[in-house]
């Protein structure tokens, strides 16, 4: 029952990755849509179409899942994949309804793995990209958070890691909120081409051995099983040999890796200055008592680094779809499964291991502030570049802090000091 599956097994590596559920389920979502149109258009006898569909719907379940296990490193562009689920389909149709139910003349009727392969993967697709996107969404309205709460913390900020000009706390987690915002709107906006598929283009788009009412049937049968808004190619030759809306998916999830790393690095940054205290989450050191290592964010730069080698892969297998059929979208469609799911779990830990528990440590907020000298910046408006150099050259020489060595030149007064210190003055855009 299981003879093609059982070659592949044979032929191909056993490298341990993992065949996606969310992959088995669109799958099976797929060859449903196809019973159904078939059952309907008169094209499988009744008893046959009838015992395929119920096996199916039990497969759209999770029933059968143990025998998706071919390993997901194949050639043939899907080919071992699709015969795995149709010998499920019949195994499992043979053992439950004694109902003899054929791999190729009845469960892969009207269709090729050409057409059924790369549509399950953008129906798999959409369902990791809707998970990442709630995720991102969760993780934004943490961040709005901390930068509300944050928006009083008055700090030095820092460029080339060298003290700067002072900025508040709440501004730099605003600004990772904004990235976030952007992250989240292009996980979005990238589902809107992967719901163009190509099922009933068959072999290589032309339609051959698909009849035209099966071809409309099929794709509004699946339409109504997955709840998406799925719509049929109109080119199907160029939906079956071209794959750039993948690759578009591809760099949506390497831009947001970019930005989760920057985070996380920034993060790691902060707390290493005593400006941010990250959770204790775990042991932070077998011979270092009370050691605090940032073991969620070096998580999430590490897996922001997986997907950005992934993504780099994945250009080079779409780039190498030669004429009518790209042959290594089984890597392909791998590395995209294996790329939205590990962000996803990323940006969820990232969330609720780090951010929710992060705290301010506004005594060396102040402390870092007070003392850097580039602090004199904020005194140019008042006593000009000159004098304020002046105060800076003080606070070097005498170690006084920004306030002291202010007064000290009694350039400005304590009044002055104290407004040009306030979080309402730092956080505003230029100065009166």
């Amino acid at each position: 029952m299981f003879e093609e599956s059982n070659k592949a097994r044979n032929n191909f590596i056993h490298s341990q990755l993992p065949q996606y559920t969310h992959f088995y389920t669109a799958l099976c979502q797929v060859k449903l849509a196809a019973a159904r149109a078939n059952l309907s258009l008169g094209y499988l006898p009744l008893d046959i179409g009838h015992a395929l569909c119920e096996i199916l719907v039990k497969m759209c379940e999770g029933v059968g899942r143990e025998y998706f296990n071919l390993d997901p490193l194949q050639g043939g562009a899907g080919t071992s994949t699709n015969m795995n689920i149709n010998e499920i389909a019949c195994f499992l149709a043979n053992r439950e309804l004694k109902v003899l139910v054929d791999p190729l003349e009845h469960v892969n009727l009207h269709q090729s793995t050409n057409d059924v392969y790369p549509t399950a993967v953008k129906i798999a697709a959409l369902y990791f990209l809707k998970e990442a996107e709630n995720a991102a969404n969760t993780l934004l309205q943490t961040l709005q958070t901390k930068e509300k709460e944050f928006n009083h913390i008055i700090k030095i900020g820092r460029t080339q890691l060298q003290r700067a000009v002072p900025i508040t706390l709440g501004q730099e987690f605003g600004a990772y909120s904004e990235a976030i915002a952007r992250d989240r709107w292009r996980l979005f906006k990238c589902q809107e081409r992967i719901r163009v598929i190509n099922l009933g283009g068959t072999a290589i788009g032309t339609g051959v051995n698909a009849p035209r009412k099966y071809i409309y049937r099929v794709n509004e049968e699946l339409r109504l099983l997955t709840g998406l808004p799925l719509s049929r190619a109109e080119n199907l030759v160029d939906a079956t040999q071209n794959h750039d809306q993948l690759a578009e998916v591809f760099a949506m999830i390497k831009v947001m890796s970019l930005n989760l790393e920057k985070i996380s690095n920034d993060l790691r940054l902060l707390a290493s200055f005593g400006e941010i205290d990250l959770p204790k989450v775990a042991l932070g050191s077998t011979i270092m008592p009370g050691k605090v290592n940032p073991v969620i964010l070096e998580m999430v730069i590490q897996v922001a680094r997986k997907i950005q080698g992934n993504e780099a892969v994945a250009s080079s297998c779409i780039a190498h779809g030669e004429l009518e059929l790209n042959a290594f979208l089984p890597l392909i469609s791998h590395l995209l499964f294996e790329s939205l799911d590990i962000l996803t779990q990323a940006i969820d830990k990232f969330d609720h291991r780090c951010l929710k528990d992060l705290v301010a440590c506004p005594g060396k907020c102040r402390e870092n502030l007070l003392t850097t000298p580039a602090s004199c910046a904020l005194l140019i408006p008042l006593i000009g570049y000159h004098k304020a150099s002046e105060v800076a050259d003080l606070m070097h020489s005498s170690n006084l802090n920004i306030v002291d060595a202010a007064l000290q030149t009694k350039y400005v007064s304590s009044i002055q000091i104290d407004k040009i210190l306030h979080h309402e003055h730092i956080g505003a855009l230029g100065h009166d």
